[in-house]
């Protein structure tokens, strides 16, 4: 381990100036690779997906979306998270060292689970699309509920505020 990559003094904490980017460098790696990995799988497929709609778009969107969030935020999921993210209350930070903290680190940016989830799917679709597309329907559905949640949390949320003004 070099001094880029060892440990801060705070139970496995990077510092600002120490983070493991070798790890980082591993996963951007992997992440190449499982791409390269689905080239190879497609170019050899019989019968190819020849284009992406705009359905199949929305859906991946809408399920990126959702998923995401299951796998950095959701209670429900705290039990995968466990083992690379320490949360206590609303407290979260990756934990261990190495791979263990990068991983952690990458599971809890949902912009940065959203790519890889982003790109699993889009691969599942190409590759088994008589599968991926009921997950597609499934997450899809439940992304558009999430997207209302979030809309009716900040009509209700300025409703209040105003109400409080007019107080």
């Amino acid at each position: 381990m070099t001094q880029a990559d060892a440990p801060s003094e705070e139970g496995g904490e990077y510092g600002a100036q120490q983070k493991p980017y070798a790890y980082y460098a591993l996963l951007i790696a992997l992440y190449n690779a499982a791409f390269g990995g689905f080239t190879l799988l497609y170019r050899g497929k019989k019968n190819t997906l020849d284009r992406v709609t705009g359905l199949d778009l929305l859906m991946l969107g809408l399920s990126t979306l959702r998923l995401s969030k299951l796998v950095s935020q959701d209670e429900i999921t705290s039990v995968v998270r466990e083992p690379f993210v320490k949360e206590e209350g609303a407290s979260r930070e990756p934990q261990g060292d190495g791979m263990r903290w990068a991983i952690g680190k990458l599971v809890l940016c949902p912009t940065c689970t959203g790519t890889w989830i982003a790109a699993f799917l889009t691969y599942g679709l190409h590759l088994f699309p008589l599968y991926t597309r009921p997950l597609l329907a499934l997450a899809s559905a439940s992304g558009i509920s999430q997207l209302g949640d979030a809309v009716l949390d900040l009509v209700y949320t300025d409703r209040n505020v105003l109400r409080r003004h007019e107080s």
